[in-house]
């Protein structure tokens, strides 16, 4: 087998499919299985989900009266992976996430542990934490999670990304995994909210107080609605730092599912249009206008970051 390229957490359902002898896609999942075991990856697994995945073929694998085809494809596989133990690192992790399915939390806090580059899974959906997580999942079989780290050189903090992928996603993007970037710019050169005050009578004014490019700009705008003078006051420290295109409005959407009560945390989409491109971000927080910039700062640093904004040299 040439090099490892890619270490990846693959999930018990991953090998459960192919036992659907009923299921005409039962070949298709075989060859799943065959193709998986041949490419250079470095394959880990839970304790929950090895033992899922041994317990399965044993209770079933006889009874529904698989080929050796079958057989060899799914011990290929499962004889290369390596088995994570549950510990006090990831009992700490799992405290931290946004899922709600206990599995696929142990699954992700795992991942992070063993700091593998993806997840390999017949359901990806599952460990989605936002609507864009959800399209992306739709749209092209995989998305990525960001997660906080510090640089073990520097001490600045980083974003670190962690694939969840389904298998064909995988298969198809698995040449490319090992050179996608792991890591953005220090967030000291990213875009923040420190704070963020509204008051509303006849118009609404935001005063926020935004952290980037290693300088705090507190801004005041004026607009119609809330977020326009949220989004006027991020613009205008935004357009201090960098030469940033036109951005105009094109999204603005709440995910129905979050309303689910008073005190329920709401998910805001928001979607820019700049530079030809569109970008599109969500974020979830107990107070809408504060998620509604929240999720408007994360597409300013997607913008920063696809058209590779340097930040404006200052006057002195």
């Amino acid at each position: 087998m040439p090099p490892t390229i890619c270490t990846a957490l693959v999930t018990a359902n991953v090998f459960q499919n192919v036992l659907a002898r009923h299921d005409p896609r039962c070949e298709y999942y075989t060859n799943l299985l065959q193709r998986l075991s041949s490419r250079p990856v470095q394959w880990y697994t839970t304790a929950f989900d090895r033992n899922l995945a041994l317990t399965s073929w044993e209770e079933f694998g006889r009874e529904v009266g698989v080929d050796e085809t079958c057989w060899d494809a799914y011990w290929g596989l499962f004889n290369q992976v390596k088995t994570c133990l549950f510990g006090s690192s990831i009992c700490e992790l799992l405290g931290e996430l946004q899922i709600d399915n206990f599995c696929d939390a142990l699954r992700l806090a795992t991942a992070i542990d063993q700091g593998v580059d993806v997840i390999v899974t017949q359901e990806p959906q599952q460990f989605a934490r936002s609507v864009i997580d959800s399209y992306r999942v739709q749209v092209d079989g995989y998305f990525y999670i960001t997660l906080p780290t510090v640089c073990a050189d520097t001490g600045n903090e980083l974003e670190h990304y962690i694939g969840v992928f389904s298998v064909g996603a995988f298969l198809l993007n698995l040449d490319s995994i090992g050179r996608l970037p792991l890591a953005q710019l220090p967030r000291s050169q990213a875009v923040q909210i420190e704070s963020l005050q509204m008051s509303v009578s006849d118009e609404s004014e935001a005063t926020i107080v935004l952290q980037g490019c290693a300088d705090e700009m507190t801004i005041t705008a004026t607009g119609r609605t809330p977020f326009e003078a949220t989004q006027r006051a991020i613009d205008q420290a935004v357009d201090e730092w960098y030469d940033m295109p036109i951005r105009q409005l094109v999204r603005f959407w709440i995910r129905p599912s979050t309303l689910t009560g008073a005190d329920s945390p709401v998910e805001i989409v928001v979607g820019v249009k700049c530079g030809g491109l569109n970008f599109e971000n969500s974020s979830c927080s107990g107070n809408s206008i504060r998620a509604a910039a929240d999720a408007y700062v994360k597409v300013i640093n997607s913008i920063c970051e696809r058209l590779d904004l340097k930040v404006r040299d200052k006057e002195i």
